[in-house]
């Protein structure tokens, strides 16, 4: 899997952070003391901009007047809004042995505010997932007993789609796919992964877009999460 850069506030003067990433309300610090309990709506890397709870105003205060664990909490989000950025591209696709197809890959997010993960072929992330089970991209895997690792690739006409995890017992999910040519997508049931065993599915035919989403980290046995979520 390639590994994306940790990108921090400094680097990335442009870069802007959405509220729109579900960022929780936190307790900010100013570097006097004073305390504001607070949205981040959005940062660069001069200033945030901070909607207060109690009345829903919006403060605009430069890094430097806010505490170091702040600048790093924001500089951490900023670093995941990037892992969760993927960049416009052309790619070739195999659609069969010996012919290829030149496809557009649009810029956008791999996994959308619902939830949902869309892959292209020639994707490869990371999915980290919190103590509720909730998914967010990262640039590289720190914690494998919580990440499911990803990657899209064509080959020769077949779609291929790996999954490895070291997490327990089973991480169950829905798919949709859609095919070259074709605006439709379709169901796939997917078994789900289960720890220290690689997932590997393949589609006879070029799929052009995935799309993940219902995830589900379960103690429960993978038989019996395929089985209950074919049955939906």
């Amino acid at each position: 899997m390639r590994k994306l850069p940790f990108v921090s506030t400094v680097l990335v003067p442009l870069l802007v952070l959405s509220s729109a990433l579900g960022v929780e309300m936190r307790t900010f610090t100013s570097s006097d003391g004073k305390k504001l309990e607070a949205e981040l709506v959005k940062a660069t890397d001069k200033e945030a901009t901070l909607k207060r709870k109690s009345d829903g105003k919006e403060f605009v205060l430069p890094l430097d007047r806010l505490s170091e664990d702040d600048r790093k909490y924001i500089a951490t989000h900023l670093a995941g809004q990037v892992a969760n950025t993927r960049a416009a591209r052309e790619i070739e696709l195999s659609v069969a042995k010996g012919k290829t197809e030149k496809m557009k890959v649009p810029e956008g997010p791999y996994l959308s505010e619902d939830g949902t993960l869309t892959l292209y072929p020639g994707d490869e992330v990371h999915l980290e997932f919190s103590a509720e089970g909730k998914p967010v991209i990262v640039a590289e895997v720190t914690k494998p007993e919580r990440t499911l690792s990803l990657a899209m690739s064509t080959q020769e006409g077949i779609t291929l789609l790996s999954r490895t995890t070291k997490m327990e017992p089973a991480v169950a999910m829905d798919c949709t796919h859609r095919g070259v040519g074709s605006e439709k997508f379709a169901r796939t049931n997917l078994r789900p992964t289960e720890k220290g065993l690689g997932g590997f599915d393949s589609w006879p035919g070029t799929v052009w877009t995935l799309r993940l989403s219902n995830f589900e980290v379960t103690d429960r046995s993978a038989d019996e999460v395929y089985r209950e979520r074919v049955n939906k």
